[in-house]
C-alpha cells in the first residue's frame, strides 16, 4: 500500500446489499465474493482477534496469477434500534459498525488523510433490533503498526541515530494528528496500535497511515478537547523504556509547532498527563476485571 494509495479518494457502489469500492467490483465478482453471505461465511486462513462482539480474520484469494490478502472484520448482532430510529435525523445514514467504518475511511480519504484500503462492507438485519455487519480491507503490507515496531525492534530507537529517528517519528505523528483534527476528525483510539508506518529510508521520515476507524468522531462542539485526548492516548501507548520525558513533551510541542514550551503549552501538558493517568487507571481496572473472570 504505497502512500499514494493510502490517500486516494474512494468511489463506491451498492450491490447485493453491500457497499463495494469500485476498484474491487470486478475482483469480487470474479472471485464470487460479491454478496453478504459469500463474504461473511468465507473460510479464514488466520484468526487475528475473536471476542463476542466481533472477530477479525485474514484470508487470501487468488485472482489470476496474483494472490490478494484481505482482512475481514465481523460485527456479530449489534443492537441497532437507536441508530435505526435516529437515522432520518443524522448526517450519516449508516446503522451498522461495518458500514460506518467504511464511510469513515472514505471521509478520511476525501481529506487526504492516509488510511488502509477498503474493499467492501455489508450489513444484514435480524428483525428490527439487531444487525450483523462486516468490513473488508486490503492487507496493509509493507506497513506495520508502531506497536509492533516498538515491541519487536526497540533497538531501532537506540543510540544517536535512534534519538534522531524518535524525533522525526514524533514530529510526523503529531503533524498527522493535527491535520486530522483540522479536517474535522478525531480518532478515538489514536495510539501506537492503530498507527501504521513504513520506512523506505531508515534515516528519513516514515510514511504513516491510520486504521481501525470504527471510533471516529466529528462533533464540532468538542473539538477543543481532541488535542488533549488524542495526545494522551498516544502518550499512554509509548513505552517508558524507549520514550523519555522530553520525547513525550515533543508530542505536544511539535503539534503546536514549537521547540520549547510556554505557559499555555505547560498547562496543556498538565492536562495531557492527567488524562494519561486516567487512561492508565481505567485500563488497569478493566484488565483486573477480565482477569477475575478467567
Amino acid at each position: 500500500m504505497p502512500i499514494k494509495d493510502s490517500v486516494a479518494a474512494i468511489s463506491r457502489i451498492r450491490k447485493n446489499n453491500i457497499v463495494i469500492n469500485k476498484d474491487y467490483v470486478k475482483f469480487l465478482e470474479e472471485t464470487q465474493l460479491d454478496s453478504f453471505e459469500s463474504i461473511w461465511r468465507h473460510k479464514p486462513d488466520e484468526t487475528v482477534k475473536n471476542i463476542k462482539p466481533r472477530s477479525i480474520t485474514r484470508f487470501t484469494v487468488k485472482h489470476g496469477d496474483t494472490p490478494k490478502s484481505l482482512y475481514l472484520k465481523r460485527h456479530n448482532l449489534e443492537f441497532a434500534v437507536p441508530a435505526r430510529l435516529l437515522r432520518p435525523f443524522l448526517r450519516r445514514k449508516s446503522i451498522s459498525q461495518g458500514i460506518l467504518e467504511f464511510e469513515n475511511i472514505c471521509d478520511f480519504r476525501k481529506s487526504r488523510l492516509p488510511t488502509v484500503t477498503p474493499v467492501a462492507a455489508g450489513e444484514k438485519f435480524n428483525g428490527f433490533f439487531r444487525a450483523s455487519s462486516f468490513l473488508v480491507t486490503e492487507d496493509f503490507y509493507p506497513y506495520i503498526s508502531l506497536e509492533y515496531l516498538l515491541d519487536h525492534s526497540p533497538h531501532f530507537f537506540e543510540g544517536r541515530q535512534g534519538e534522531s529517528r524518535k524525533k522525526i517519528l514524533i514530529n510526523e505523528i503529531s503533524a498527522l494528528a493535527k491535520r486530522m483534527h483540522q479536517n474535522g476528525f478525531n480518532h478515538r483510539d489514536f495510539n501506537a496500535t492503530h498507527i501504521l508506518l513504513y520506512y523506505e529510508n531508515e534515516s528519513g521520515p516514515p510514511e504513516l497511515a491510520l486504521f481501525d476507524l470504527q471510533r471516529v468522531e466529528n462533533h464540532g462542539f468538542i473539538r477543543l478537547r481532541w488535542k488533549i485526548k488524542s495526545l494522551a492516548r498516544l502518550n499512554y501507548s509509548l513505552p517508558d523504556e524507549i520514550f523519555n520525558p522530553q520525547d513525550r513533551m515533543n508530542i505536544l510541542l511539535f503539534y503546536n509547532g514549537k521547540t520549547s514550551p510556554g505557559i499555555i503549552d505547560r498547562l496543556q501538558w498538565f492536562w495531557i498527563e492527567k488524562k494519561t493517568a486516567r487512561i492508565r487507571r481505567h485500563t488497569e481496572k478493566s484488565r483486573g476485571r477480565k482477569k477475575g473472570m478467567e
